[in-house]
């Protein structure tokens, strides 16, 4: 049982976690039809539909490739000059970013659309920073289900989000630049709460050195490093596995099953409840009975095979039955292997280690966007066969770890 304290923390790091995840939440459901061919489309009459598409990866990509800059950078920092601090520039840099990439849509400009999801990439890392927060109050035990409230933030956030644009968007008075003004207004009034709520969690600050290189330098050390390297490319196949089937599958629905855009969006909405649930509920259950160690020796195959089960259903309900046991294995598999990596390090490199994670997830989340871009004519069923085959190896890869790691821990145990 944790103290009333930590609780207490916790349930704010989940407000303001919360309140990020719906500010993103109300415009990215809008993003992919400024690339459309539909009369909502900002740039249908300069680009071809085929150039649409390209441009569209490319900004998907651009943020993660920023995210995938930024985050160690930020997490080092936090470790430097506390969490709080991050958070509050990173949420101002945010509301710029936002009325940036509105000012881009209202004008119709390429270059203010990109320079504004860079830039919001870049503080994308302040993930890095609530999770270094939850690492700072957290028991080895408790990591896994603790860690578990970003998704929840993420399930509850997206979804109250979305629900938020749909509603707006059959209003006569919404425009598209008006979701990046509300955005920013959001992230304010979490800038706010930020400032007068939140406590700053840090109890050891570290002295490292920290340059604008420190993102590749850490990316390098995470696959270079022995006792890291292992860990680190497991966590890249597996989010590149899933980050390949979550860009592909909105195609999949509308190839398979003529979905139109407001059942994708229902489907978008059904999955983040299940994240909520799975992460709020029930992955607390599972980090209580079981080790992070052991959890993932069931957690990783099983993810894997439901990519398979997903290509079974020739009608749409049997899709929304399966999609349950995915998410179930997805909501535990990656809170319970941050809390692996994060029991690997000490307290005073939190920041930095988590950022080194965040860094290589968004590297994988990068590379697919921007082959989306390219894959004209693809099968709609590849990115399920590819993340099935990209998890597998991962788990492959993390048998070979847990032995590693148990016979490390029979040494200690004898030792000791």
């Amino acid at each position: 049982m944790q103290s009333k304290e930590t609780r207490t923390i916790l349930l704010k790091i989940f407000f303001a976690n919360f309140m990020d995840m719906l500010a993103f939440g109300i415009f990215i459901p809008i993003l992919p039809f400024l690339f459309s061919t539909e009369d909502t489309s900002l740039f249908r009459d300069r680009f071809s539909p085929s150039e649409l598409t390209l441009w569209y990866g490319w900004l998907a990509g651009g943020y993660s490739l920023a995210v995938f800059i930024g985050s160690p950078l930020l997490g080092a920092l936090s470790d430097r000059f506390g969490r709080k601090k991050l958070l509050i520039f990173a949420h101002i840099i945010n509301i710029i970013a936002y009325l940036i990439v509105g000012w881009g849509v209202s004008l119709a400009n390429l270059f203010l659309l990109f320079a504004g999801r860079i830039f919001s990439g870049l503080m994308g890392g302040s993930l890095i920073t609530v999770q270094s927060s939850i690492a700072d109050i957290s028991t080895p035990e408790t990591k896994a289900q603790n860690f578990g409230i970003t998704g929840v933030a993420f399930g509850l956030g997206f979804v109250v989000g979305v629900t938020l644009t749909v509603g707006l968007t059959q209003l006569a008075w919404f425009t598209f630049p008006m979701a990046f003004i509300l955005s920013a207004v959001i992230t304010f009034l979490n800038l706010l709460f930020i400032v007068w709520f939140l406590p700053e969690t840090l109890r050891e600050v570290s002295h490292k050195t920290i340059s604008l290189w420190t993102g590749f330098q850490n990316v390098y050390k995470a696959f270079t490093e022995i006792h890291f390297r292992l860990i680190f490319i497991i966590i890249f196949i597996l989010t590149f596995g899933f980050s390949f089937f979550t860009q592909f599958f909105q195609f999949y629905l509308i190839d398979k099953f003529d979905y139109d855009v407001s059942q994708v969006g229902l489907i978008f909405v059904y999955i983040g409840l299940l994240i909520a649930f799975v992460q709020g509920v029930l992955l607390p259950v599972v980090a209580r009975l079981f080790s992070a160690e052991k959890v993932l020796l069931v957690s990783i195959l099983a993810f894997a095979i439901t990519f398979l089960l997903i290509l079974v259903p020739q009608q749409a309900y049997g899709l929304w039955l399966i999609l349950p046991i995915m998410l179930f294995f997805q909501g535990v598999t990656f809170p319970t292997i941050l809390a692996v990596v994060s029991n690997m390090v000490d307290e005073s490199i939190q920041g930095e280690t988590l950022g080194i994670n965040q860094s290589i997830q968004a590297l994988a989340n990068a590379l697919p966007p921007i082959i989306f871009g390219f894959a004209v004519g693809i099968d709609t069923r590849f990115p399920m066969v590819f993340a099935f085959a990209c998890i597998l190896v991962s788990w492959l890869l993390y048998v070979r770890f847990y032995r590693i790691w148990a016979s490390k821990r029979s040494a200690e145990l004898v030792s000791g």
